[in-house]
């Protein structure tokens, strides 16, 4: 569904939905990115189409003074006092309530979605150096849903292949120098360890980490770049719709501000204080407190991706559970004890965590039929390697 709302915006501004990871993620590096860029395109709009300040002048200024006063109360900062305080008469008082963002709020928003960006990056470097391309499979799997029958058995065929030459490949080594000190270090360190079969999903636990300290660590940058306490904006908003007062006042996005300018005439210079109504503030508004509101479900949703990917990690019989779930759909897992042991080293020797990580993004992004049928190709190849040795034997 987000795909269809959202998709077309991001193939506009040249975003491709990817489908290496889950929704979460995609929610992440994607779907917040779009968003974000459409405020961008709101807040620019109405900055540079629009008037994003008025001021009430004075009545013997002319116009030229007029349009002079709305750009020098532009660019430089006004501050907010209510009607209920009076004007601080001391400039240093006035320079502390000073609104410091309006100005940058689009750079501010496009420095919010490469930081959303940046978790995804990071996945893409490191993904890199495990020896599969597995959007490059999952895409493969997506078509084979609607292709023929003919075309179907060929796409998949052609994955199981690929698969099968992975794993076969980030086998552990058992030649060259200082073998057991390579194999103590890959167990202890698992970015060390692409042939124990579990880089990627290692890689895939610190990407989900990065996910969730950027939502988080989103909220206190903002107060860096607003000026104000962001990251409660939220829980005083919900505080104030329980109590029934309106919300909308706040001293954060204020409309109505003031502006101090100096006018050098001659030998002398004259200072000017006039009251500015800020619109772009309507929209700083609503945005912010969204974005607020965003971040929060967003780190809330990284972290449970989180613990229910560092479960699947550490408890190994998740991962059988897993498997053993196709094997059963395609009769291959019997209740003798040969078959067990079988589907038992199918899935600790020759899949491992890695395969397992693979078959459950192709699972997540396609369907459970495809999977399904990669799991009997794949399960059909091990036992056919498997017996090869005995044959030759005879």
């Amino acid at each position: 569904m987000m795909d269809h709302v959202l998709g077309t915006v991001g193939a506009t501004v040249g975003l491709k939905s990817v489908y290496d990871d889950d929704f979460i993620d995609r929610l992440s590096h994607y779907y917040s990115v779009i968003i974000i860029i459409v405020f961008t395109v709101i807040i620019s709009t109405n900055q540079y189409v629009g008037n994003p300040i008025e001021c009430w002048c004075p009545a013997d200024f002319t116009e030229n003074r007029v349009y002079y006063t709305n750009f020098v109360c532009w660019v430089s900062n006004t501050y907010y006092v209510p009607f209920s305080r009076q004007i601080p008469v001391d400039p240093t008082r006035r320079q502390e309530k000073e609104l410091t963002y309006y100005q940058w709020v689009p750079l501010i928003l496009l420095f919010m979605a490469m930081l959303f960006k940046i978790p995804r990056m990071i996945w893409k470097m490191l993904s890199a150096s495990s020896g599969i391309c597995i959007d490059k499979l999952v895409y493969i799997a997506r078509e084979t849903m609607t292709a023929a029958p003919e075309e179907r058995e060929k796409k998949l065929r052609h994955i199981v292949k690929y698969m099968d030459q992975w794993l076969e490949n980030v086998r552990e080594d058992r030649a060259g120098l200082c073998v057991r000190l390579r194999r103590k270090i890959g167990r202890v360190c698992a970015l060390c360890g692409r042939h124990y079969g579990n880089y990627l999903v290692t890689v895939v636990l610190i990407v989900k980490a990065f996910y969730v300290a950027n939502a988080v660590s989103q909220l206190f940058i903002l107060n860096l770049f607003l000026g104000t306490e962001y990251n409660v904006y939220g829980f005083e908003v919900i505080e104030s719709l329980i109590k029934g007062d309106d919300w909308t006042a706040s001293p954060r996005f204020p409309r109505i501000t003031l502006c101090d300018f100096e006018i050098r005439q001659m030998v002398n210079v004259q200072r000017w204080t006039v009251q500015c109504v800020l619109p772009i503030n309507l929209f700083n508004e609503k945005i912010f407190i969204f974005l607020w509101f965003w971040l929060v479900f967003m780190a809330m949703a990284s972290a449970f991706g989180l613990i229910i990917s560092t479960y699947s990690v550490i408890f190994p019989q998740h991962r059988k559970s897993y498997v053993r779930k196709y094997l059963k759909l395609i009769n291959q897992y019997k209740k003798t004890k040969d078959d067990r042991q079988s589907a038992r080293k199918f899935m600790d020797s020759y899949l491992r965590q890695d395969g397992v990580y693979v078959l459950r993004a192709i699972s997540n992004n396609a369907n459970d039929v495809i999977c399904t049928e990669l799991v009997k190709y794949l399960y059909k190849n091990y036992k056919e390697k498997r017996q090869t040795p005995d044959d030759n034997s005879a």
